[in-house]
């Protein structure tokens, strides 16, 4: 678990050879390109948006059919127009479906009937009313009216006059046509409906030829962006990217092969090297969880596989359900085929195996099982962990300071981390001090609320001693110097870390949200099953009523636990953990490479 090295590579080549050059080390597909000179602009892709569009569209199909032999020669712009005419008129016939069906519901507690046509009642219409049944007495008597239909509130009335203003009470909108017209639309639009999907399905077998189209479009714009970004004359130009110090050997010998010049440089200190991760697949799947929030510098760390455990943890402790856990297993399994069909689904499907095992393995560790406890004496109770004879989970106080203890451990870990990366600097006493603050503190807080004086009297002085080290060695100004103004700044940086102090609480009580969420998604369990029984001790359609309590209710838990662990789980780690231990923020690896494969 690593941040890949990389060399600056510059090719040197007769003008001649430039595009021959880029397309081979666009096979190569190693260097993440550096502009010489002017930086490229933005190149528009030789394809259009619609053939993107087109693509997406079957891509999203339920049903894919396979190109078939001896098919009709790919004309790229008929088969798009071809696609985007059966989007557009299955998204219009959808539209058109949603409307008839909310039309019909309007329209049947009124029956199916014919309006007169027009002019048949002279100068009067049909308005139609829903009027609360307290109210009908409100309806006047010199107006034609008649009550088709009632129910528990509403009587729905028709009347006969020239406006609605005819009856002061607020009238109804209906569509024109019938009852019958109305199904007999939609059943024309669902036939039509059917008739679109199936020729988007087969529209499906062109798939793999608008990708191509596709990639190749990519592919010139990559090229041409290239080649924008060399430099060069008449006679010769020079293209330069960074490489992949294992991939050099490669670069090298396709220079070889074609005369080219090639040099190799190390990453300067003024240098600002783009990022590239390299983790074995297992972890892999948590470098997401990482860029997502920030993509580390060149010089800092990969917490790929710090993240990786610490995420597992914590949202185990927030879906706090060993029965949970076990659904999300069968989920995962019956995902576990399509979850193996490319690398980066491997990686996912990695991921997932720790984040359910860690909230089996807790789940068991709290004893829930959709919130119930395990039988008394039983093998799921002994492997229960319990505190001072009650169960650890049942044990608000010891919980709160388990979160806590995960907190200080996550933030020393970073503090760390940080001073192991700044150890050819005097900062590296900084962060250590950092680590002893965040350390001796709690356990200075913890012996002031337990009466321990023998933490007190530890915690308080290595406090002490680790916030003089913070304002000592947090400054980047050099340590030996005979200049004032350097040490004055030095003591003016230290000086500006003493705010970090309430920041440095406020993070580590952050870690509180474990406890709190564990709790909350345990306590909801045990409100369904009460509910649920309370339901079933009713009989009758209480049965089915507590059935359908525990399925609905348990199942809104699973999905608040999923929300609440990957959205706090994250968390905890970009937020708190990061500003801790990654200062430096870089920018990814982009390598150019080809995306059409023939």
């Amino acid at each position: 678990m690593a941040i890949v090295a990389l060399d600056k590579l510059t090719v040197f080549g007769p003008a001649s050879q430039k595009f021959e050059t880029i397309l081979g080390l666009q096979e190569l597909g190693c260097l993440h390109l550096i502009p010489l000179g002017e930086a490229p602009g933005r190149t528009s892709p030789p394809v259009s948006q619609e053939t993107r569009e087109a693509l997406r569209y079957l891509d999203a199909c339920a049903v894919h059919r396979a190109p078939s032999p001896g098919e009709a020669p790919f004309d790229r712009e008929a088969v798009t127009a071809e696609v985007l005419a059966t989007k557009h008129a299955e998204e219009a016939l959808a539209d058109e479906r949603d409307e008839l069906q909310e039309k019909i519901a309007a329209l049947e507690p009124w029956g199916d009937f014919e309006r007169p046509p027009e002019g048949a009642l002279g100068r009067n219409r049909l308005w139609f009313y829903l009027i609360p049944i307290k109210r009908l007495s409100e309806l006047p008597g010199d107006v034609v009216w008649e009550v088709v239909r009632r129910d528990r509130q509403f009587a729905y009335v028709v009347a006969v006059a020239e406006s609605p203003a005819a009856i002061p009470l607020r009238n109804v909108e209906l569509d024109p046509r019938s009852l019958s017209e109305l199904r007999a639309r939609l059943a024309t639009v669902e036939r039509e409906l059917d008739d679109a999907h199936w020729r988007r399905v087969t529209q499906t077998r062109w798939r793999d030829p608008l990708r191509l189209e596709l990639d190749r479009a990519d592919d010139a714009v990559a090229q041409a962006a290239a080649a924008a970004a060399a430099w060069g004359d008449e006679n010769v130009f020079a293209l330069r990217g960074w490489s992949p110090r294992v991939a050099v050997d490669d670069v090298r010998a396709f220079c070889d092969r074609r005369g080219l010049a090639l040099t190799v440089e190390v990453p300067a200190p003024t240098d600002a090297p783009p990022t590239l991760l390299q983790n074995p697949d297992r972890v892999a799947g948590a470098e997401g969880c990482v860029t997502f929030y920030i993509t580390p510098g060149y010089r800092a760390w990969d917490p790929t596989g710090v993240v990786y455990l610490s995420f597992a943890l914590f949202f185990g402790m927030i879906v706090s359900d060993a029965a949970y856990g076990l659904v999300l297993v069968v989920g995962l399994l019956l995902f576990w085929g399509r979850l193996g069909q490319s690398r980066s689904a491997r990686q996912f499907r990695y991921l997932a195996v720790g984040l359910v095992s860690f909230t089996v393995a807790y789940g068991v560790a709290a004893g829930s099982y959709f919130g119930l406890e395990p039988p008394a004496g039983s093998l799921l109770d002994r492997l229960r962990v319990y505190y001072d004879g009650q169960p650890m989970t049942e044990n608000r106080n010891a919980m709160m300071a388990v979160s806590v203890m995960i907190g200080v451990a996550h933030l020393t870990l970073a503090n760390l981390i940080a001073a192991w990366n700044s150890r050819r600097s005097s900062r590296l006493l900084g962060h250590l001090g950092w680590a002893v603050v965040i350390v001796s503190g709690f356990l200075w807080g913890a012996g002031a609320m337990t009466k321990a004086p023998a933490l007190v009297e530890f915690g308080m002085p290595a406090t002490i001693a680790g916030a003089v080290l913070v304002i000592l060695f947090s400054s980047a100004q050099p340590l030996l110097t005979a200049s004032p103004k350097a040490h004055a700044l030095r003591l003016f940086d230290g000086a500006m870390q003493i705010p970090n102090l309430t920041k440095a609480f406020g993070d580590v009580l952050s870690y509180l949200r474990l406890f709190a969420l564990g709790l909350a998604s345990a306590q909801l369990a045990i409100t369904f099953n009460d509910l649920a029984s309370q339901s079933f001790r009713a009989g009758g359609a209480g049965v089915a009523l507590a059935l359908v309590i525990l399925v609905a209710g348990h199942a809104v838990n699973i999905l608040l636990g999923l929300m609440g662990g990957v959205v706090h789980g994250l968390r905890l780690n970009c937020i708190e953990f990061f500003n801790w231990s990654l200062n430096d923020e870089g920018y990814p690896f982009r390598p150019f490479t080809k995306k059409a494969t023939s």
